[in-house]
């Protein structure tokens, strides 16, 4: 979907929830959910096909993908965490957005422990005894 396409989609999707705010705030916030859903699927496809492409250099070109693959897992759940914290913020809801921020944090430190004891063990080598 074209660039322009999205940012009428973002733009009208603000225009409605803004008029429909103060009279059905319930409605406007499923909205928000909706148009938000919508618009993050439209960024998961090209990601996807990047992803592929990725996958497919490295295996013509026989790279082991252990790591990138925890960066890619670190990418997403970095994005996941915002996307719910900030429709959290949106609903109004700070204390609980900042709670996800931390689980996220806490999820990204879990996932890159592989990375990290690898860096590790590398600069161990180099060390001389």
């Amino acid at each position: 979907m074209p660039i322009a396409q999205i940012i009428l989609i973002g733009l009208i999707a603000t225009l409605l929830i803004t008029l429909l705010k103060p009279y059905q705030p319930t409605i406007a916030f499923v909205l928000l959910i909706l148009t938000t859903v919508f618009l993050f699927y439209f960024i998961l496809v090209p990601l996807g096909e990047m992803i592929a492409l990725l996958r497919s250099l490295g295996d013509r070109f026989r790279l082991e993908f252990t790591y990138l693959d925890t960066v890619f897992q670190i990418i997403g759940i970095a994005y996941l965490t915002e996307l719910g914290a900030q429709l959290t913020k949106d609903a109004g809801l700070n204390s609980i957005a900042t709670k996800i921020e931390l689980i996220g944090k806490i999820s990204i430190l879990f996932v890159s422990v592989p990375v990290l004891m690898a860096v590790i063990e590398t600069i161990i080598h180099f060390i001389p005894y």
